[in-house]
C-alpha cells in the first residue's frame, strides 16, 4: 500500500457522526475534552488531484489521527485562483447563497464555541539547504455573558463578558513533501528552537505545559473596528452593511493596510468566526462580497477535507512570504466559516529558496457553533 492509499484508508476508518450524536454534541458535558459541536469532516472526494488529496489528508492526520509531532509532507491544496472554478462569476453572486445561509443559522444557546487549528510556515535548516515546516497550534474557546466568581475579581450580581480556553497540542508538519530530502539531510529533527526558526520554538513549547487544561472563566473582549468589544457589545452591533463598513474604516490605525479594500478584507477576514448574531454576520459577509478585488473560487475542499465554497483576495502590499492570495472557505450548507488560507502567488526573495507558488503558508481551520452552556 502506497502513502496515498494509506492516508485514504486511515480516513475511512473514522466513522461519520449520526444526527443524534451531533445533536448530543451541541451541549457541553463534564469531562468532555473531545467536544466538537459541528459535524466531522466528510470523506475526501476521489476526484481531487493527487497533490490535493495528499495535502488535505496529511493535514487531517495532523488534526485528528496523530495529535502530536508529525513529519507528513503537506503541499498546496490548489493552484492560485487564476484557474479557479467559476472565476468569471461576480463575487456578490457567488456569496449570495452563503449570506442567506448564515443569516438563517439558528442560535440555540447563548454561548459561542470556537475550535481552531492553525499552522504557519517557517523556514528552518542550514542556510544553503532550508526547508519549510508548519508550526501547528490548536485551542478551544467559549464566550458568553455571566458573573465572574468573586475569587477571580468579579462583583456579585454583575454580568460581564467571559471566556474559557483549552489549549490543544502543538505539532508540526513539513510544508510540502518536496522538503523531505532537505529535512533528512538536516538529521530528521523533531523540533526546532527559537534560534533555528527566528519565530519561536516548534512544536509550540508552551502549549504542551497546559495541553488539555481548561482555563477560566475570565474577563475577555474581542478586537473589532479598532476597539475592544465585549460579548454583549457584539450582540448589539448594527447588522447594516453600511454601518459595519463605516465602523471598520472609522478607526485610524497607522499599521493598517494602505487601501480601504485591503483594510476591509483584513478586518472582516479575521472576524468571521467571532460571536456575532446571524444577521450581523450576514452584514459582514455582504461588505466582504462588495469588495471589487474579491474573486470567487467556486466549489473547493478545505485542508480538513470538508466541501466548501470559497472566495479569494490578493492584498496590494506583499507580506513576509511575498505576494499571497488570501482565501476564505465557507460551509455551503450553514454559511459558517470553515477555514482561512494564505497561498503563495510569488514568493519574496528572502523565501524563494524554500517557498514556491501554490504553497499554503498560513491556515486556520474553524469549528464554531452557538451552544447551550459554558464548560464551567
Amino acid at each position: 500500500m502506497n502513502e496515498l492509499d494509506h492516508l485514504r484508508d486511515l480516513r475511512s476508518r473514522v466513522p461519520e457522526r449520526s444526527p443524534e450524536e451531533l445533536a448530543l454534541l451541541t451541549g457541553w458535558r463534564p469531562g468532555g475534552r473531545d467536544f466538537r459541536p459541528v459535524r466531522r469532516p466528510r470523506l475526501l472526494s476521489l476526484a481531487l488531484s493527487g497533490a490535493a488529496v495528499v495535502a488535505a489528508a496529511a493535514v487531517f492526520l495532523a488534526l485528528v489521527v496523530f495529535p502530536g509531532s508529525l513529519t507528513v509532507g503537506v503541499g498546496p491544496a490548489t493552484d492560485p485562483s487564476g484557474e479557479a472554478t467559476e472565476a468569471d462569476a461576480p463575487a456578490m453572486e457567488a456569496m449570495a447563497p452563503i449570506i442567506e445561509a448564515v443569516r438563517n443559522q439558528p442560535v440555540e444557546g447563548e454561548v459561542w464555541y470556537q475550535r481552531t487549528t492553525g499552522g504557519r510556515a517557517l523556514a528552518v535548516g542550514p542556510e544553503d539547504d532550508r526547508y519549510g515546516v508548519y508550526d501547528i497550534r490548536s485551542n478551544e474557546q467559549w464566550s458568553w455573558m455571566g458573573e465572574l466568581p468573586v475569587e477571580r475579581g468579579g462583583s456579585p450580581g454583575e454580568e460581564e463578558s467571559l471566556n474559557a480556553l483549552r489549549y490543544g497540542f502543538g505539532g508540526w508538519a513539513l510544508v510540502d513533501d518536496r522538503h523531505r530530502a532537505a529535512w533528512e539531510r538536516d538529521g530528521s529533527p523533531e523540533s526546532w528552537t527559537n534560534d533555528q526558526t527566528g519565530d519561536g520554538p516548534v512544536p509550540y513549547a508552551s502549549a504542551s505545559n497546559v495541553e488539555g487544561e481548561l482555563i477560566g472563566p475570565g474577563g475577555a473582549t474581542w478586537s473589532l473596528g479598532g476597539g475592544q468589544q465585549e460579548h454583549r457589545d457584539l450582540q448589539e452591533l448594527s447588522p447594516s452593511p453600511e454601518a459595519l463598513r463605516e465602523m471598520i474604516l472609522a478607526h485610524d490605525d497607522p499599521d493598517a493596510p494602505s487601501s480601504e479594500e485591503d483594510r476591509l478584507f483584513s478586518e472582516i477576514g479575521h472576524n468571521l468566526a467571532i460571536p456575532l448574531p446571524p444577521e450581523t454576520m450576514a452584514g459582514m459577509y455582504t461588505v466582504l462580497a462588495g469588495l471589487s478585488g474579491l474573486r470567487p473560487l467556486g466549489e473547493v475542499t478545505d485542508l480538513a477535507g470538508r466541501e466548501a465554497v470559497g472566495v479569494a483576495y490578493t492584498p496590494a502590499d506583499p507580506g513576509d512570504f511575498g505576494t499571497v492570495e488570501h482565501r476564505l472557505l465557507f460551509d455551503p450548507v450553514t454559511g459558517l466559516l470553515l477555514s482561512r488560507e494564505q497561498v503563495v502567488v510569488e514568493p519574496a526573495a528572502s523565501a524563494a529558496d524554500w517557498c514556491e507558488p501554490g504553497d499554503v503558508v498560513d491556515y486556520t481551520i474553524y469549528e464554531t457553533a452557538w451552544i447551550a452552556e459554558p464548560p464551567l
